[in-house]
């Protein structure tokens, strides 16, 4: 039986090409950075049903949302949560804005889908200092049963 000696050099040129092609360097980019300092919408599904929100996806806090609100009930319904008195809200679609005792709410007939624009703000947690998961509720304020939550998450970790 015949033993090779194998250089270390001779395994380090092919374990570094093979780095090369896993990792895919590329000259065109850097890490750690934003592309072009833009930062996509996250979008928030919610599908009111069977008098019932039925609510999809998350937002993250600093970054554009919009909640995209689709009414499949036979009766118009309201769209409202105190998130709304945080920040400004820009609609778009079939639904239209109210001004309510507890501050701006949203309503869309039967059948029709409105689209709701922000960016909320990091907030942080006074003892804790960090980011929290800011949960926030949502209700009808036509039908004081319909609740729900939509969730905006912190972006640092």
């Amino acid at each position: 039986m015949t033993t090779r000696n194998y250089s270390y050099a001779a395994l380090a040129i092919p374990l570094a090409l093979a780095a090369t092609v896993l990792l895919g360097v590329r000259r065109d980019v850097t890490y750690g950075a934003e592309p072009s300092g833009e930062t996509s919408e996250m979008t928030i599904q919610v599908v009111i049903k069977n008098m019932g929100f039925h609510v999809m996806g998350y937002g993250r806090e600093g970054n554009p949302t919009s909640i995209v609100v689709r009414n499949e009930d036979g009766v118009t319904h309201g769209f409202y949560s105190p998130l709304f008195k945080e920040v400004p809200v820009r609609l778009e679609g079939d639904g239209y804005q109210i001004t309510g005792k507890d501050g701006p709410a949203f309503r869309v007939d039967p059948g029709k889908t409105m689209t709701l624009h922000f960016t909320k703000g990091s907030a942080t947690a006074p003892l804790t200092m960090m980011s929290p998961l800011m949960r926030h509720v949502i209700w009808c304020d036509m039908h004081p049963d319909i609740k729900g939550e939509v969730f905006i998450i912190e972006r640092r970790g």
